[in-house]
């Protein structure tokens, strides 16, 4: 069995690195988002937990009985009971919901303002 020797990763003192193709190579920095984008996204986060709280209490009520266990003809509950909980959970979250879209509003703008300052 032949195995050849693994080499090392550093460039060796023959080989030329240059850095100008390193730093081109970079990503660029993603554009500041304005305090409204930053609102609308955390609100919209809330609006996802919302959801998912909701969603567990709302599937009973849909499947046509209290104890969770489908009746019979309750085959189209399970979209009606999406639809019910996608608009409540927006309307909740747009109506001040649980608080958390201001506290995650405030955490995000803090960020953002952290990583300006040098």
């Amino acid at each position: 069995m032949n195995v050849s020797a693994i080499s090392s990763l550093t460039p060796s003192t023959t080989e030329k690195t240059d850095r100008k193709d390193v730093a081109d190579s970079r990503p660029e920095a993603a554009p500041k988002a304005t305090p409204a984008e930053v609102a609308k996204a955390a609100q919209q986060f809330e609006a996802i937990l919302v959801r998912q709280m909701l969603a567990p209490a709302i599937e009973p009520m849909m499947n046509g009985s209290m104890g969770g266990e489908a009746g019979p003809g309750s085959s189209g509950g399970g979209v009606y009971g999406y639809m019910l909980t996608d608009v409540l959970a927006n309307s909740i979250s747009q109506g001040g919901g649980l608080g958390l879209a201001s506290v995650i509003s405030r955490q995000l703008s803090s960020a953002a303002s952290a990583d300006e300052t040098p």
